[in-house]
């Protein structure tokens, strides 16, 4: 991790001995929560993962464990000087259960908040969601001083879609994003939020330009998972994601069309797939698999973007793939102590 790269601490309980693993997580989450194993086959191993980027104002934070009951009681809310709110996306599993006297059910894709300053006992399955903790100040900012009760709030439907996608994909990119963008970072997910949590004309006209960038990014990440079918067209994807022709075509004018940005990214695959030693398909099956009609169409349409035909690609030095930074090589108690000290600091 370079100097000017946003700040991460991580955890696995795999560095850890089966026998140890829920103990190791126990002190890990303990900064939050008081938690405990849904199973006595924890006591055997229990599989917790967590990887949190400081944002300045925010913390982002990426989670992944097993079946666990979790506690926070109104003793610990008073003493441990923790006021933030926690803002979960559930990517996987849920949870259920009292928050601050109203019982809660929450799924995957929806987006819950917690307010740490009160108490709640929850039970959740297997899961993996992905944690703002936004400081209590901060959240005030936000919503220009309104007062709302957050605690157990559950924002499904259009709200946590719209938060859920920007979420996810703020995820995926902090690993390599530069320090100096953190402030922009947090400012844009907090706008983003407060339009969610009170969507007044003032913050969704802050928050507008966020919103049409997420709003790409789910068009993008459906072409890609479609780009093998033979159904997909502009469409096809106004069909799917419920916007207009129109709104599609200015999303991509810059892109020299949704059409071209679609046999833009089939090229990139096949390309990929060429390059890759353990992948021995024709290049006219991947012609094929990806709509190309005829080996000349494929040939034509490849040499134009690449400026080289698809049978040179095998002839070239095998294309490195870049890993995530962090992933794999991150040690049992790699930043536990900044962890800690990053929620009792937050905007203190």
């Amino acid at each position: 991790m370079g100097q000017h790269s946003i700040p991460v601490t991580a955890f696995r309980s795999d560095c850890f001995p089966g026998t140890e693993q829920f103990a190791a997580w126990r002190e890990r989450i303990g900064v939050i929560f008081s938690v405990a194993p849904a199973s006595a086959q924890a006591s055997r191993g229990f599989d917790a993962q967590a990887q949190a980027f400081h944002l300045g104002e925010l913390i982002l934070a990426r989670t992944r464990f097993d079946a666990q009951r979790f506690v926070r009681s109104q003793r610990q809310a008073r003493s441990d000087l923790i006021d933030h709110y926690l803002v979960q996306l559930y990517q996987r599993g849920g949870y259920v259960g009292d928050v601050g006297g109203r019982q809660v059910q929450v799924e995957a894709g929806d987006v819950s908040i917690l307010d740490l300053s009160r108490p709640l006992s929850t039970a959740a399955p297997p899961a993996q969601c992905l944690s703002l903790v936004v400081p209590r100040d901060v959240m005030e900012i936000l919503l220009n001083h309104a007062t709302p009760d957050l605690h157990g709030t559950v924002l499904r439907s259009g709200s946590a879609q719209l938060f859920g996608s920007y979420l996810s994909s703020l995820d995926e990119q902090l690993a390599d994003m530069e320090l100096s963008q953190a402030p922009r970072i947090a400012r844009a997910t907090g706008e983003l939020l407060a339009a969610c949590l009170l969507p007044t004309t003032d913050h969704l006209q802050r928050a507008q330009p966020l919103v049409q960038a997420v709003r790409l990014q789910q068009v993008r990440q459906y072409i890609d998972a479609q780009l093998g079918s033979p159904e997909l067209s502009p469409a096809q994807i106004c069909w799917a994601l419920h916007v207009s022709r129109s709104h599609l075509y200015r999303m991509f004018e810059t892109s020299g069309g949704v059409r071209k940005y679609i046999q833009t990214r089939r090229l990139m695959r096949i390309h990929a797939a060429l390059a890759d030693p353990d992948q021995n398909c024709s290049i006219m099956s991947l012609g094929e698999r990806f709509g190309f009609v005829s080996h000349a169409h494929l040939s034509r349409a490849f040499r134009e973007h690449f400026g080289y035909n698809p049978s040179e690609v095998r002839d070239q030095p095998q294309l490195s793939v870049r890993s995530r930074s962090g992933q794999g090589s991150e040690s049992a108690g790699a930043g536990r102590e900044g962890f800690d000290v990053w929620l009792r600091e937050l905007r203190n």
